[in-house]
């Protein structure tokens, strides 16, 4: 098993978390006012903003762009472990490069799945 391969999976696998941690980032709520950023300021006004709704753009489509990030990021990972596999294909590399494609592969159909079932509000 070459340097190389472990070091590519070791990156295949650290875009695997990343793609995950966006997708979760992209669940958080855009409400400027249940953000943590402005608990001080909430602390010190009595009243709040007008709240804005969560189907009003850009807060509508802040899901998508994150799930369609963390989509990119899969397919980074996916065509890394390829060209990794095509580079180095021992049996001990193909396994390693096999062994963490598959979460991506799964992360893609998911997210894939998920970004099409959203549906899409234009802006006014």
């Amino acid at each position: 098993m070459s340097a190389e391969t472990l070091l590519a999976a070791g990156y295949v696998a650290v875009l695997w978390v990343v793609a995950l941690g966006l997708d979760l980032y992209g669940r958080q709520s855009t409400a400027a006012w249940e953000s943590r950023v402005f608990t001080g300021y909430h602390r010190a006004v009595d009243e709040a903003p007008p709240a804005v709704g969560a189907d009003t753009w850009p807060h509508s489509e802040v899901h998508r762009f994150h799930r369609a990030f963390s989509l990119f990021v899969c397919v980074v990972g996916v065509v890394l472990a390829g060209a990794e596999t095509i580079r180095h294909h021992s049996a001990a590399d193909v396994a390693l490069l096999a062994a963490v494609c598959a979460p991506h592969c799964v992360l893609l159909v998911l997210l894939g799945r998920r970004l099409r079932r959203t549906g899409f509000t234009p802006p006014e």
